[in-house]
Formats: C-alpha cells, sequence, structure tokens
C-alpha cells in the first residue's frame, strides 16, 4: 500500500520546528557574512542575478535542520528545495507522489542586510498540487499556516491563529511587478500602481494574503519561491496562474515563465491582458 500524508499531520510535525528556525535565525538578521554562490545565469536583468548570488550558511543550516524533521516523520517523500547540501541527497531516487518544497530563508538579501522581512517556507504538495504549507516571517512574529480547502491562517507571537480571508474588492490597487517583469509596469498604470522592492516571492504572496498588495506579477520563478506561500494566498481568497486559465504544477523543480497570483478574477483578467499587450 501507497504511503499517504494527511496535511494536518503535516503541519503538527514541522510547525514547531519552522517556529524554532524562525526564533533562530533572528539572531543573525543583518548580522550574518554573505559566503555566496555562482549567479543563476539563466535570469535576465543584473539585479535578478545579483539577488541569486546572497547566500548565508542559515540558508544551509536551516534547510538541514527542516529536512532531517522530514526525513523522521516522512522518509518516503521527494524534495524540491532551493540549496545543495547533504540531507538533501538523502531524497535522491524517491518516487512518492509527495513532495515537499522548502525554501529554507526566501529573500536572504534582507535577511543579510536586516532591511526587510525574510521568510522560512516549507509545504507539501501531492501529484502537482499544494496541500499544506507553513510560512514563517520572523522579523514581525508571524506564522502563516494553510491546509487546501480548509483556510489560510496567521498567528502573531502567542496569539491565537486569525484566519485571512480576501474581502470581493482589495483594499489597495498596490501590485508588486518583479524587476524580471519590469517592461509590463507602465502598461498597468493608471489602474493598478506597480512596485518591485522588497523582493521575496513569500512576502508578496502572503502580503496578498492580508490584503496588503492586490496581485502579483513576475517571470522566471522557481517552484519552492511560490508553492507553499501560492497556498497561503489561495485559501485566503486569491487565484494563482502561470498563463490564461493554466494552473501552476508543483511537482518537479522548474522555473515558470510567468507566475501571477491576483486578488480576484478581474484583476486576474487585467494582467492577462497586460501579458497579451506587452508580447
Amino acid at each position: 500500500m501507497a504511503e499517504t500524508i494527511a496535511p494536518s499531520d503535516f503541519i503538527d510535525a514541522l510547525l514547531p520546528v519552522v517556529g524554532q528556525c524562525a526564533r533562530a535565525s533572528l539572531i543573525f538578521y543583518g548580522q550574518v557574512a554573505d559566503i555566496g554562490k555562482a549567479a543563476d545565469t539563466s535570469l535576465t536583468g543584473s539585479k535578478a542575478q545579483n539577488a541569486s548570488t546572497a547566500f548565508t550558511v542559515l540558508d544551509a543550516a536551516v534547510q538541514d535542520i527542516l529536512l532531517a524533521a522530514v526525513l523522521e516523520h516522512f522518509p518516503f517523500v521527494r524534495c524540491i528545495a532551493e540549496e545543495r547540501t547533504q540531507l538533501k541527497k538523502r531524497f535522491t531516487g524517491h518516487t512518492s507522489p509527495y513532495v515537499v518544497i522548502l525554501d529554507p530563508i526566501d529573500g536572504t538579501l534582507h535577511f543579510k542586510r536586516g532591511d526587510a522581512p525574510y521568510h522560512i517556507v516549507i509545504g507539501l504538495a501531492c501529484d502537482g498540487q499544494m496541500l499544506a504549507a507553513i510560512v514563517a516571517r520572523p522579523s514581525e512574529n508571524k506564522m502563516f499556516t494553510a491546509i487546501k480547502g480548509a483556510g489560510a491562517f496567521v498567528r502573531v507571537g502567542n496569539g491565537r491563529p486569525q484566519r485571512l480571508q480576501l474581502p470581493a474588492a482589495p483594499r489597495t490597487n498596490k501590485v508588486f511587478i518583479s524587476s524580471k517583469a519590469r517592461p509590463y509596469q507602465a502598461l498597468v498604470r493608471p489602474a493598478l500602481a506597480p512596485c518591485e522592492s522588497p523582493i521575496g516571492a513569500a512576502l508578496v504572496l502572503t502580503k496578498i494574503a492580508e490584503g496588503a498588495l492586490c496581485a502579483y506579477l513576475t517571470r522566471q520563478v522557481e517552484v519552492y519561491d511560490v508553492g507553499p506561500p501560492s497556498l497561503i494566498a489561495e485559501e485566503a481568497g486569491a487565484r494563482c496562474y502561470t498563463g490564461p486559465r493554466r494552473r501552476p504544477a508543483y511537482a518537479q523543480r522548474r522555473k515558470f515563465a510567468h507566475f501571477l497570483a491576483a486578488a480576484n478574477d478581474e484583476i486576474a483578467e487585467h494582467l492577462f491582458t497586460i501579458l497579451r499587450r506587452g508580447r
């Protein structure tokens, strides 16, 4: 019989570990050396390539702490993780439909500078669909969780989890359009107000879930960047797409040519129109 994982069991097993990593990482926030790694030359634009070189010892350490917990509870799963660490190799050859997706520190550039939020990101997918997600924003002591079909929640400190639910009409027209998608910024005005910083897919998608942004448009984004936080946004009421009426599939490591998230269908259709015009 094939192994199965209840999404709630994944949350219960990993949430305490993510919390411990979040608290420990704050010690190094803005106080850690960037030891660097090779630039991702497949990215367009020097700004995106420069950001891809940011790497600290905490990126590797947090990843292996999380993977150790995954191996303890769910040793049969596959793994899509950003960093090339020793524990990641333990998942080589696994064929389960379940895959753990993680980005140990999303927003490493801000983490090393201490100038904007960073996130610890982990989630569970099966057959390409996100089932469960945990996203920590340590600098604000926030913990986001979501289970497919059961809603998205945020907890601040030791407070009670509060359900995230987007209103029918967004409270803002602010949209994040990344530097990789900069040509689209002028096209969205005046209907929307574009910005491109601070960076981090987890930051943008959780801000959409909180109602602080109404949309997100980017290019060349990795599965581990958008997978888990996309579930937070969707369970709060947003929609995520990789093209017109095409939903993301989180089954293997890859870059999405385009990734779009919107607070409602009207904004999504507006951004699809912008994409067609931009092409």
